[in-house]
């Protein structure tokens, strides 16, 4: 493809013309005018409340002063275009994790020079799939070629709205509450190499297992699935970079707080173990987008809820009102360690 953006005859016929077939909104709505039409929508909240900050205490613990418009920017970058469905997919999850649905998400993808204009609408068939299944309206997609880069990258904004608080809290106590994983550690990153060495992992392993392991995509939990208990969380933290003992770590930073898992309680499936066996990688290590921790002191009450969803749950362990992360593996017991480099990353970096 040549360098720049793409002409407006392949937009249309690689972009614009997919997404219209699967009744994906593109184009007619900008992302300023997006983020315009959720302002309006906050006004109109405001002007519709009756202000009563004047006649709350000094014991409240917030004051509601409205609503905002809030954005998540994610990136993700491959040879394969899926790429694009796992920015999306982060840039959403971010955004629950602030229990916040997305509504819209604008996609900038750069590509590098050798890929084809089959490549982009490949991208745009998969965005448009999720987009639809999230009922998230896409805002934008932007495409270029780049001698920059070589592979693709693609950026997902997500754009959502909610309520505006001056805090006036006292400090969240979380210390007996537990500990919970909803979704899979490593799966994100376990799915994102099947894409890129799916002939490599064929010397290897017999077709029916990758098709079994390209079907975990489905096990990806989505905004709307992890936003249905928001009410009975204290916290939630997507499983990014690093994977889930980062995660482990950032949310113990966050909270100011430690805990007491046991490691062995930990969600993998099989798909990840033998393919994290066959590249000798950590699935600890490895970025989990689509995968969740969350505190709360109503666990059997999620877990149902979530079950409802389709989406599984366990408990890891509980927070201690103490400064110690420790994690029990049988007669085994270790404290967390700062985080380590993304696995998925020393992937790329060996195979690139």
């Amino acid at each position: 493809m040549r360098l720049g953006k793409i002409t407006q005859a392949a937009w249309n016929r690689s972009v614009r013309k997919p997404l219209k077939k699967k009744q994906c909104t593109v184009g007619k709505m900008a992302w300023e005018q997006k983020c315009a039409e959720l302002e309006q929508q906050i006004q109109r909240t405001e002007q519709s409340q009756k202000t009563e900050q004047d006649q709350k205490t000094e014991q409240d613990q917030k004051i509601e002063t409205g609503r905002m418009t809030v954005w998540s920017t994610a990136s993700a970058g491959g040879k394969n275009a899926n790429v694009g469905a796992y920015a999306v997919i982060k840039a959403a999850g971010e955004l629950a994790s602030q229990k916040v649905m997305a509504e819209g998400v604008s996609i900038h993808a750069i590509l590098p020079e050798q890929m084809q204009e089959e490549d982009v609408k490949h991208l745009t068939d998969t965005v448009g799939e999720l987009c639809k299944k999230m009922n998230l309206e896409i805002c934008q997609i932007q495409v270029e070629t780049s001698s920059f880069v070589t592979q693709m990258v693609v950026t997902a904004t997500a754009v959502g709205e909610k309520k505006s608080t001056a805090i006036r809290e006292q400090e969240m106590t979380v210390a007996g509450q537990e500990l919970l994983l909803c979704g899979y550690a490593g799966l994100e990153g376990t799915l994102r190499i099947l894409d890129e060495s799916e002939e490599e992992l064929g010397t290897r392993f017999v077709p029916v297992f990758l098709e079994k392991a390209k079907l975990l995509r489905e096990k990806l939990v989505l905004p709307d699935q992890i936003l249905s208990v928001k009410e009975q969380v204290s916290d939630i933290r997507q499983i990014g970079s690093g994977g889930i003992l980062a995660a482990l770590w950032e949310l113990g930073e966050e909270l100011q707080t430690g805990f007491d898992i046991d490691f062995s309680k930990i969600a993998l499936k099989q798909e990840t173990v033998e393919i994290c066996e066959f590249y000798q990688l950590n699935p600890y290590l490895m970025t989990s987008a689509g995968s969740f921790l969350l505190v709360t002191g109503q666990s059997e009450e999620v877990i149902a809820c979530l079950a409802e969803q389709g989406v599984s749950a366990v408990r890891l362990g509980c927070m201690k009102d103490q400064n110690a992360r420790v994690i029990k593996n049988g007669e085994e017991t270790r404290y967390l360690d700062r985080p380590a480099a993304d696995e998925l990353a020393r992937w790329w970096k060996e195979h690139a």
